[in-house]
């Protein structure tokens, strides 16, 4: 399985580059097309090349396939944690992916209004229709000594993707990457003739959609040249950091591009100096976070795992590491997955989750059992969950408890 992770590149969109003027998109159905969508796409083998003079980042997106605003960040009603799930050989992976999935507050909510399969078109199986069947099921309320056997989404691993094989473990990260990418094409089904940026506007991009900016400076005449690609986790490197901060700050660092890695700048025409600095240019609403813990080649047995402890917070403030943003991005964790393992190819998954009654739970396959939130902050995760703070939580957000400096 290391070989596949390594060789295969999973990307929902291909790269955009921008040049020049607002990249907001337009409603479907508008005379006037977003400068977004008038842009060529590259082949996803074969990088862009960067444009200049990039304008200021706009307003979120305007909505062609589904509306932002109906999106509810905040749980309804105070319920306890649901079901636990049968592990059916080796399928913990999915289990645990599932259980965050299932505790996502948007997503949730909008699979409990039952609004994609009143409208679905899947003539087939749709991942859709049956994550809404189990996302309803699990939150019904009803708990008592009850299990679910997931047996319809384990036995269609082939529609999430062809080379997924029941019984074998498999990544959760991987799974929940292409899981997440199938929700995405029944989301389009039935929705003709989309450009690119009319695709990110679905309510899977719009709940798990963000953008990340690469910015190239040229140390000679000064001109910035942007590149600009939709995103919806975000991978961080953990060799070197012991907390999500330093982690961050590595991902966003500023790099220079010298000797035989120079920059071949449009303006000058000339390879030339350059620094290059990833940021995030617009924040998702629901923000998954993959620590990056294992390691591809170091063994026959399939490489080895960064298992070092990274501390995180319970409330982060993704602000800092944003294109130009002043204002605090806050969000709050509500999901822990754990790898407990040596490499990819062994062990076990397993997750903590936040109730929408605001109890942590520990969901280990069948097992369902309520814990403290220290207990979920000493975990050594493998993906983090965090949604984003409503607006009204936005405005005492001074506190020292919001700052992710200060928590660590």
């Amino acid at each position: 399985m290391e070989k596949r992770l390594l060789n295969r590149r999973i990307k929902f969109k291909e790269t955009a580059t921008v040049a020049g003027s607002n990249w907001i998109k337009t409603p479907l159905g508008s005379d006037d097309a977003s400068p977004l969508d008038q842009l060529p796409h590259s082949n996803a083998m074969q990088p862009s090349t960067p444009k200049t003079n990039i304008a200021e980042p706009t307003t979120r997106r305007i909505y062609n396939v589904f509306p932002e605003e109906k999106l509810n960040l905040t749980w309804v009603k105070p319920i306890p944690a649901g079901p636990g799930l049968h592990n059916l050989g080796n399928t913990c992976f999915l289990n645990s992916t599932l259980q965050c999935l299932t505790y996502t507050p948007p997503l949730a909510l909008y699979l409990l209004s039952r609004s994609h399969s009143a409208k679905c078109r899947q003539t087939s199986y749709c991942t859709f229709c049956e994550l809404e069947r189990h996302v309803t099921r699990s939150l019904s309320g009803v708990r008592g000594n009850a299990v679910i056997t997931p047996k319809t989404i384990v036995g269609r691993l082939k529609s999430v993707a062809k080379h997924l094989k029941v019984g074998r473990q498999e990544d959760s990260h991987e799974f929940l990457r292409y899981f997440i990418d199938s929700l995405q094409n029944n989301s389009l089904i039935g929705h003709d003739k989309l450009t690119h940026a009319q695709k990110e506007t679905t309510v899977v991009h719009q709940i798990f959609g963000g953008y990340l900016q690469s910015r190239i400076v040229c140390t000679v005449c000064k001109t910035p040249s942007d590149t600009i690609d939709s995103c919806l986790d975000i991978s961080l490197e953990v060799k070197h950091a012991n907390t999500i901060d330093k982690a961050f700050q590595q991902f966003t660092k500023t790099e220079m591009l010298r000797g035989d890695n120079k920059y071949r700048c449009d303006k000058c025409k000339t390879l030339v100096d350059a620094s290059k600095r990833l940021q995030i240019l617009e924040a998702p609403q629901v923000l998954v976070i993959h620590l990056k813990r294992f390691e591809f080649g170091s063994s026959m047995y399939g490489g080895g795992k960064i298992s070092k402890m990274v501390t995180f917070p319970e409330k982060l403030d993704l602000h800092p590491y944003m294109f130009k943003t002043k204002d605090e991005k806050l969000y709050h964790l509500y999901g822990v997955l754990v790898h407990s393992g040596h490499s990819c190819n062994s062990g076990h998954y397993y997750s903590y989750i936040k109730a929408p009654n605001g109890t942590w739970y520990i969901k280990n396959d069948s097992e369902v059992r309520q814990v403290s939130l220290s207990k979920v902050l000493e975990q050594n995760a493998y993906m983090l969950f965090y949604v984003a703070a409503p607006p009204t939580t936005i405005i005492n957000a001074k506190s020292p408890e919001y700052s992710l400096k200060a928590k660590l």
